[in-house]
């Protein structure tokens, strides 16, 4: 006497069936997705948190290059600004960088420029650093030190505004650098970039270059 699991084996349609089954993926890739989708979603997610730093970077330094032209050709230094400056002081300077700035050029000719900060960036994140040097090799501008007070606030930084020389200021060795605190955090799969308090990364953006020839404006002593 057969038994019922037997007649059940035996069955035709059972078996076409069970190899139907078988042979049957459409649900393969539903599971491999599921298997590795997490890891790659958590490998394009740190790239792109790589790549944003990495764009900002590029993006100060393209600022930080306009900025210098400023006092490569004296105009930051000798220009009459609307505010009515004599040259610009720090303030002038990053807000130059920032918002763009229009005046008279010592040779008398109406100057304006455009902001140099991309809107992607934010200026009360942005800290100038501008000194003068002797000679190239004393000209190094190292990554600036931030001090922070209890609440995270920066209370001193090791940068400033140097650049004036005795008499007419041309042939000076200056080095301009901008400064960014870019907000940043832990990333996908561990990565970190933070080197600031406040999960900020610190980004630097160097030009040095030595000034053109131009002359004081009327009533400086020094340029």
């Amino acid at each position: 006497m057969a038994r019922p699991h037997d007649q059940i084996s035996d069955d035709p349609s059972f078996a076409h069936r069970r190899r139907s089954l078988l042979r049957d993926c459409s649900g393969a890739a539903a599971v491999e997705f599921a298997i590795v989708g997490t890891a790659f979603i958590a490998l394009l997610m740190a790239t792109l948190h790589l790549m944003m730093i990495y764009l900002a970077q590029q993006m100060l330094e393209t600022a930080a290059e306009s900025a210098s032209r400023l006092f490569l050709t004296g105009y930051a230094q000798t220009s009459i600004l609307s505010n009515g400056h004599v040259g610009m002081d720090s303030a002038d300077f990053k807000n130059a960088i920032c918002n763009g700035a229009s005046g008279i050029t010592a040779s008398g000719n109406v100057f304006t420029t455009d902001p140099l900060l991309p809107p992607m960036l934010k200026c009360s994140r942005l800290t100038v650093n501008v000194s003068r040097a002797s000679a190239y090799s004393a000209s190094a501008a190292d990554r600036p030190t931030f001090t922070y007070d209890s609440s995270g606030n920066i209370v001193s930084t090791g940068t400033g505004y140097n650049y004036a020389a005795a008499g007419a200021g041309q042939n000076q060795i200056v080095a301009v650098q901008l400064i960014y605190l870019w907000p940043t955090g832990t990333g996908a799969l561990g990565s970190s970039l933070i080197n600031e308090p406040n999960n900020n990364r610190m980004l630097t953006a160097t030009s040095v270059f030595t000034t053109e020839d131009y002359s004081c404006a009327a009533g400086q002593s020094t340029c």
